[in-house]
């Protein structure tokens, strides 16, 4: 199973996928995420660091960290603004094309950082781009199965996708030390991430859990082979990832709440 995750900044994909991304490279899914922004504007104000430059490359190391720690490959596109709307969509499409994705996750498009949402529009036309035949020069056309919305600040008042990261929530906690120039950023950053993870799980009856809404850019496939929406456990994703390598993958992760 591949997986793909846009994200506008570095430690965006920990706060909103961070546990399901290290919970799908346990089970043995391809993860890769594209960052947009190297975060150049990450600091604290106390700080008063005017060198973006020299942030970016400390945020470079710590994303090449939290990468190797969560199980996952990046690409950061150094890209802090979205200027020409249709050359990113096709700039992302080449990508999404390229590395034929079965489960796309991106920014909710109700979000307050202008970036967040740039990205949100731009990944998620280019996920509906994809799956056509136009841009034709950019790949053979590939329809992903499922595009699905994370949080960081801007919460879901109905999320209709949670999943349970008991087991993994301790490694997404350890990869946001990681992040350790953000920490002065956002004081008590990690009492958040635990504090919404626990909210997440009471949904779900589980400890901890993240919490997604499904994008309707693409009908949702539900396999042929499970009439009901389907659960994250052992035996299905095995099953999946079988399929998934058969070329037969047609959905996934479809536990509704």
């Amino acid at each position: 199973m591949r997986v793909l995750v846009f994200a506008a900044h570095p430690d965006d994909e920990l706060i909103g996928v961070g546990g399901t991304i290290a919970k799908l490279h346990e089970k043995g899914a391809n993860v890769r995420v594209i960052i947009y922004s190297r975060g150049g504007g990450g600091v604290a104000a106390e700080e008063a660091i005017r060198d973006e430059h020299g942030v970016e490359q400390t945020r470079d190391f710590e994303t090449q960290q939290v990468a190797k720690y969560l199980g996952f490959k990046h690409i950061t596109l150094g890209i802090s603004e979205i200027i020409n709307r249709r050359e990113a969509v096709k700039a992302a499409v080449k990508i999404i094309r390229e590395f034929k994705p079965h489960i796309v996750f991106t920014h909710s498009p109700n979000d307050h950082h202008h970036l967040h949402i740039a990205v949100s529009a731009v990944s998620t036309e280019a996920c509906w781009q994809a799956a056509a035949k136009t841009y034709g020069y950019l790949g053979k056309p590939w329809r992903v199965s499922s595009v699905y919305y994370y949080e960081v600040w801007d919460l879901f008042t109905r999320p209709n996708l949670v999943i349970d990261i008991s087991d993994t929530f301790s490694k997404k906690l350890e990869a946001m030390k990681l992040y350790k120039s953000q920490l002065k950023v956002f004081p008590g950053i990690t009492d958040y991430l635990e504090s919404l993870a626990r909210v997440r799980g009471h949904l779900i009856g589980v400890k901890y859990a993240e919490a997604f809404k499904l994008s309707d850019i693409l009908p949702n496939i539900l396999s042929e082979h499970f009439k009901s929406p389907i659960d994250l456990d052992d035996t299905l994703l095995k099953g999946f990832l079988e399929k998934s390598k058969e070329g037969s993958f047609s959905g996934y992760f479809e536990r509704f709440i």
